[in-house]
């Protein structure tokens, strides 16, 4: 009996003496309450204050359709997160108090990780903030500066099909603008990350930025000379299809060199432009040789009589 007794009161002194662990913890777990209730009602607060609610209403992401809005319940959604975040802070004083280490290890772990990573994330946030607003600013400056100078009268040269005024100059560069500089401002934000995957995507994406441009410039020139071919055409034989086919046979040539440069499956392209030059030889010779035979006199007739006008002149 005197054996059992002293088990029981081993245990009894074994519950008394955890008794504070239990009142620590429930005492952390009371302080991370109270916190999380006023930084969930902070950020609820804040971000409607700052009106956050019209922001995403004005951009289209959210609407108010149907009752609540959507983007008071991204608000709350917000709050929730800081409001576990909080708890997730606190969790491993409250197993410390319970004296049990194995548990809170791990957890210690984790938010070493993550309160180690989260000033890299903050810097990229502000990196890329930045980057965008410095990206729109240049670029809106670059299109009203082209605009002021009246370059949008060029833009016959850069246009083809029906539309005449489908690509304006001034909007074009100032949106190019805009995209290189904000895609440099994000490859250094991933780079600030330092994380492996996010550092070879953004090499690759400088990388290939070079072949990126000078496909553009290939395509913009392609439009150019074909626009002022077809207008010489046009201008020294009068004849308006002749001119339309050369330019867009221009055009054509322009975008097969766009995709060789920009490595789109090269061999299958020059075999599709092979076959594409092709066919159109063989078609133009078949329909000048049999089925327009008089309409190829006449042209070269008329052609041939333009320059001798022209040197008598």
């Amino acid at each position: 009996m005197s054996k059992i007794l002293d088990s029981l009161m081993s245990a009894l002194d074994s519950i008394i003496s955890f008794i504070p662990n239990v009142i620590g913890a429930i005492i952390f777990l009371i302080i991370a309450w109270i916190i999380a209730v006023i930084v969930k009602k902070v950020i609820v607060k804040g971000l409607s204050a700052l009106g956050f609610e019209s922001w995403l209403q004005k951009k289209g992401l959210v609407d108010n359709e149907g009752g609540e809005s959507q983007s008071s319940g991204l608000i709350q959604t917000f709050g929730k997160l800081g409001y576990f975040l909080v708890f997730l802070l606190f969790l491993p004083s409250v197993f410390d108090s319970l004296n049990m280490q194995s548990v809170s290890k791990p957890i210690k772990g984790m938010m070493s990780s993550i309160l180690n990573f989260a000033p890299k994330i903050i810097v990229a946030v502000i990196i890329l903030v930045i980057g965008i607003f410095i990206a729109k600013v240049l670029g809106t400056l670059v299109k009203n500066i082209l605009s002021s100078l009246n370059v949008s009268k060029f833009n016959r040269y850069v246009n083809f099909g029906e539309n005449k005024e489908s690509i304006d100059i001034p909007v074009a560069t100032g949106w190019v603008i805009t995209a290189l500089i904000g895609l440099f401002f994000t490859v250094q934000a991933l780079n600030t990350v330092n994380l492996t995957v996010l550092n070879q995507i953004g090499a690759a994406i400088i990388g290939y930025l070079p072949l990126v441009i000078s496909a553009a410039i290939i395509l913009g020139l392609g439009l150019i000379g074909g626009n002022l071919i077809a207008k010489l055409i046009n201008k020294s034989t009068g004849n308006g299809m002749l001119a339309e086919i050369v330019k867009y046979l221009v055009i054509i040539v322009s975008v097969f060199m766009t995709l060789d440069q920009l490595n789109f499956a090269q061999s299958i392209v020059n075999v599709a432009f092979l076959l594409i030059l092709g066919a159109v030889a063989v078609a133009f010779a078949i329909a000048f040789g049999i089925g327009g035979k008089s309409f190829a006199e006449k042209q070269l007739n008329k052609f041939s009589d333009k320059i001798d006008s022209e040197k008598d002149k």
